[in-house]
């Protein structure tokens, strides 16, 4: 216990050393930490062992402001994602980010759904932000069956930590728990990166260059999105299924 403290520690103080440089996912995606907006309400249940592994993890990648451009999901450790913004269909298939097209986000989100439905599965995100834009696209009927299969992998996770430590000791995101239960993310696919290469590829794109015309700096952005996505849901996945019983 006291060697774990110890680890807790640490990262809490690397946590604090690069606080200002951070930009949390809800942030990127909404503009903001606080939405005005009415939030669908979401399920409170924790998942369970067999509920964590068979679940269908879900992220979104995104700029403030605008709607969102990668969505990636990934299931029985398999990793797939799909561009949403249609300025981006340039990026379809590309080196290091193969297999991933253009679709469109309502049909996507349904046909996610009803995979849920039809094997039995939970539909999960780090927060609500990722349920939120889903809900978005979809009829007040079809968020009802989102409501249905959807869990905030929070809700699993910080009653865990709380048993066996007590109090969180800083908010719960992803990160945290990934460096608590030893799931590494390499710096270059770390937190903060998304948001500036959208940006980036977005510019150039909407100056009228394809894929091939984009700068070096702008196409292995976007395998540094593609790949930060992947391993969210990767850290996610692993986070889970070591916290639910």
């Amino acid at each position: 216990m006291q060697a774990a403290r110890k680890i807790i520690e640490k990262i809490i103080g690397k946590f604090k050393m690069s606080k200002s440089t951070k930009v949390t996912k809800a942030a990127e995606l909404t503009g903001s930490t606080e939405s005005t907006e009415q939030r669908p309400k979401a399920s409170s249940a924790k998942l369970t062992a067999q509920e964590a592994k068979k679940a269908i993890y879900i992220d979104y990648e995104g700029n403030i402001k605008l709607p969102p451009t990668l969505l990636g999901w990934y299931v029985d450790g398999e990793y797939k994602a799909s561009i949403l913004e249609p300025l981006f269909e340039t990026c379809e298939n590309r080196y290091k980010a193969k297999g991933i097209f253009i679709e469109d986000h309502t049909e996507l989100a349904l046909r996610l759904i009803q995979q849920a439905e039809d094997e039995g599965r939970l539909i999960v995100s780090w927060s609500e932000h990722d349920y939120l834009h889903m809900c978005k696209v979809l009829t007040p009927r079809d968020a009802e069956r989102l409501k249905v299969v959807y869990r905030n992998a929070i809700r699993t996770a910080k009653p865990w930590y709380k048993q066996k430590y007590g109090p969180l000791p800083e908010k719960a995101s992803l990160d945290f728990f990934e460096d608590l239960l030893g799931f590494h993310v390499p710096e270059r696919f770390g937190l903060g990166l998304v948001g500036n290469s959208l940006r980036l590829i977005r510019g150039q794109i909407e100056e009228g260059r394809g894929y091939a015309e984009l700068t070096n700096a702008a196409r292995d952005g976007w395998t540094k999105v593609v790949r930060h996505n992947k391993l969210d849901l990767e850290g996610m996945a692993f986070v889970i299924k070591k916290v639910a019983n």
